[in-house]
């Protein structure tokens, strides 16, 4: 099962879902931040919200600011969803999680306290609702893959983070639990991954190159959870590509091996598992996104041809 991450670097939408359709076959719902703002990760989920608008910033969000005008802030996945058949068997699409959109809120200006917490739990499980219904009204037989996207995950135990683990961890299972479908988290980074495996979650999505020694540290605890049905989606290819697939496809091993070790199932990891690419690609050209979404398709096909040996 090959899908992506989510965002593009393509500014016509309808180019973007087409490269989609041409390098997946469980299509995801593509954001383009290059075209519109209103399509980057933390406005498309937060403006609006908890009294955040629009903001020029690198941020994109400010507190007290004015929303912008959201028309067109899921015009990409829009435009795929117009595209895809009835009979699409599943469809992968993505949500800025609660921890990182709270953390973002917080250096937007949001003097934060609990009615952050409330606040955001409340208008981001409205906002994801309202998309998953869009979704449903396109596709109504279409099986729904929902990810929240948390890198803001990999700053748990700094000083510096607003959030303990144990708060981070009860705003994720509010929010999880919140939703008409049990999500996914998606980590780029290294992170508490007992943390994430002990929220089951429907997948744990991640980077293999940023896993982090935690990795290793947590296996047993990842491993326990795909026996309580979580699933693997494994980013193999990086957006910066500087490694040959067979390079990339160690990687995948080593990693694997690891959960094995921990005492995961190896279908669960392998047969089960989703691969995309590590992250998402819209600071590249179009030309390197199909370079990288290809190599995926290329180490899953070698990794076929290692199993079938």
């Amino acid at each position: 099962m090959i899908t992506g991450i989510g965002s593009l670097p393509h500014l016509d939408p309808v180019a973007a879902a087409l490269f989609v359709l041409d390098t997946t076959d469980v299509p995801y719902l593509p954001q383009l931040p290059n075209r519109s703002a209103e399509e980057r990760m933390l406005p498309q989920w937060g403006d609006g919200i908890c009294g955040c608008g629009h903001s020029d910033s690198e941020l994109g969000l400010a507190y007290g600011a004015e929303p912008r005008d959201r028309a067109m802030a899921f015009l990409g996945a829009d435009t795929l969803l117009r595209m895809l058949p009835p009979d699409t068997p599943a469809l992968k699409t993505q949500a800025t999680g609660p921890v990182t959109m709270a953390t973002a809120m917080l250096a937007a200006g949001h003097p934060g306290g609990d009615s952050l917490v409330e606040c955001l739990q409340a208008g981001l499980s409205a906002r994801i609702e309202v998309h998953l219904d869009a979704v449903r009204r396109a596709l109504p037989e279409t099986e729904i893959i929902l990810i929240l996207d948390e890198p803001a995950l990999s700053g748990i135990g700094e000083r510096s983070f607003p959030f303990d683990a144990v708060e981070a961890h009860g705003m994720l299972d509010t929010m999880m639990r919140s939703l008409s479908v049990w999500p996914g988290i998606h980590c780029c980074g290294p992170a508490d991954w007992e943390l994430a495996a002990s929220l089951d979650p429907a997948w744990l999505s991640w980077d293999i190159d940023a896993l982090g020694p935690q990795f290793d540290n947590d296996r047993e605890a990842i491993a326990a959870a795909t026996y309580r049905g979580t699933r693997i989606m494994w980013g193999v290819a990086p957006a910066v590509m500087g490694s040959p697939p067979r390079d990339l496809v160690s990687r995948l091993q080593r990693a694997i091996g690891s959960l094995v070790l921990g005492g995961a199932d190896m279908i669960s990891l392998t047969s089960r598992a989703a691969y995309t690419t590590s992250c998402g690609l819209a600071g590249l050209t179009e030309g390197q996104a199909e370079l990288v979404a290809r190599t995926v398709q290329t180490v899953v096909g070698d990794l076929t041809e290692i199993w079938a040996t």
